[in-house]
């Protein structure tokens, strides 16, 4: 145990806890009892006692800069005939500034977005550390490199002064923009107080966060949609509106059409939004301290993400192309129209060749597709029955209602994450 405590860095701040379990607790369940539809399990009292306090360790940076700084800036002047006339200047100013306070988890264990949303501690009480201010808590070690976040907290302390420097009333005459590099003065390692509450989802293979700001109190919290509230909720406030735009608003039955493809636009707009961000999440991209602790990058699925990715842009083109082919030509038959219905087809094929090929992989897009495709086909084909136009809407729009199911189901995702798996230290396949 000395061996391997010797071998981590020992902080050198420590910001102890000024918030309660008790206080958190309250804190939590205010927080999702604001959130209508979150699940009710999310509330339950075995689950809010699940509050753990863990010292989570952050790099603390600070930086300075001592010395002159020279700003290029330019002032109107006067206009002679055809022509204006400027000043310029050069602009030295004396500079002695310090930025301290700059943070960013050190862990590759905890979502830079979740840690930045609970954002700012207070380091003016950060104390000397000491392993006293760790009884009764729990703590977690760094194992990412300061260097990972130090361009971003350059960029933000050298922002944070030029903005400052800009307000000055001579910079402010001039219209001058200054940019002040600073340099780091130090990179300190330090544990600050953070609450921490994982609830799994009903099939248990999945688990939203909610952290705590053990200092001041300020709450993350990934909340997923309860379904049944949703649904419920939805069709209480779907039928008094349907009466009442029914006796305000006379939809044609062109009108119906072109309803139920902007609904099935708009439904295919968020799911290919939503699979991007699933599959960038998933692979924990959005965090750049797991990016530096795990380098590794799979060479085939990242070509599949690729290709997914471009066979998606095509059948989307495609598909918001469409609409607006057939709604010039719907007039012209002939070849023209085949050509775009050869168009559709196409389509239908890229959608069929995706699924075959990547079985596993998720298909929700088709349904908005599928229903955005039969508007379109009958729209361009122009029957001379209204039956068509009615079913072909009422199709649609249903396949836009099975695609809410899949835009709920994929907020679900993106506010829970997989359950986190221990990596393999030795011993035979039973240990």
């Amino acid at each position: 145990l000395d061996r391997k405590l010797i071998k981590k860095t020992k902080p050198d701040y420590v910001i102890p806890f000024a918030k309660t379990k008790e206080e958190c607790e309250k804190i939590y369940i205010n927080k999702i009892r604001k959130s209508f539809f979150a699940p009710k399990s999310m509330i339950d009292s075995q689950e809010v006692q699940k509050i753990r306090g863990i010292y989570m360790p952050y790099w603390l940076y600070s930086f300075e800069k001592h010395g002159e700084t020279h700003v290029n800036a330019s002032k109107y002047s006067h206009r002679s005939g055809d022509y204006v006339y400027y000043d310029d200047y050069t602009l030295t100013t004396n500079i002695d500034a310090e930025c301290n306070g700059i943070t960013h988890d050190a862990t590759s264990n905890f979502s830079d977005r979740l840690s930045e949303a609970i954002a700012p501690f207070s380091v003016k009480e950060k104390k000397n550390f000491s392993a006293a201010y760790l009884s009764g808590f729990y703590a977690d070690n760094e194992d990412v490199d300061k260097e990972v976040y130090y361009e971003e907290s350059s960029q933000m302390a050298s922002k944070h002064v030029s903005s400052k420097l800009g307000k000055e009333k001579e910079y402010r005459k001039f219209s001058a923009k200054p940019s002040v590099n600073l340099n780091q003065k130090s990179a300190a390692l330090a544990l600050f107080p953070v609450y921490f509450l994982s609830t799994k989802n009903k099939t248990g293979d999945r688990i939203s966060y909610a952290v705590i700001n053990g200092q001041t109190g300020k709450i993350a919290a990934d909340i997923p949609i309860d379904f049944k509230k949703f649904f419920i909720v939805s069709l209480v406030l779907a039928i008094p509106i349907f009466l009442l735009l029914n006796m305000i608003v006379t939809i044609s039955m062109t009108g119906l059409i072109i309803l139920s493809i902007l609904f099935n636009i708009i439904s295919l707009i968020v799911l290919t939004t939503q699979n991007k961000k699933i599959e960038y999440r998933e692979k924990n991209m959005d965090d750049k301290g797991f990016s530096f602790k795990h380098k590794k990058i799979d060479i085939k699925n990242n070509r599949m993400h690729i290709e997914g990715i471009t066979l998606s842009i095509i059948i989307v083109f495609l598909t918001m192309l469409s609409p607006l082919i057939l709604a010039f030509i719907s007039e012209y038959p002939g070849i023209i129209r085949y050509i775009s219905l050869a168009t559709i087809a196409i389509i239908f094929i890229i959608m069929i060749i995706r699924k075959v090929k990547y079985h596993d992989k998720d298909t929700s897009i088709y349904k908005p597709i599928i229903g955005l495709l039969s508007s379109v086909i009958v729209f361009g084909l122009n029957p001379a029955s209204d039956i068509y136009y009615y079913s072909a809407a009422i199709f649609s729009i249903f396949m836009a209602i099975l695609s809410i199911y899949n835009i709920i189901s994929k907020y679900n995702i993106l506010t829970t994450r997989k359950l986190p798996q221990l990596g393999k230290r030795g011993g035979d396949e039973n240990a």
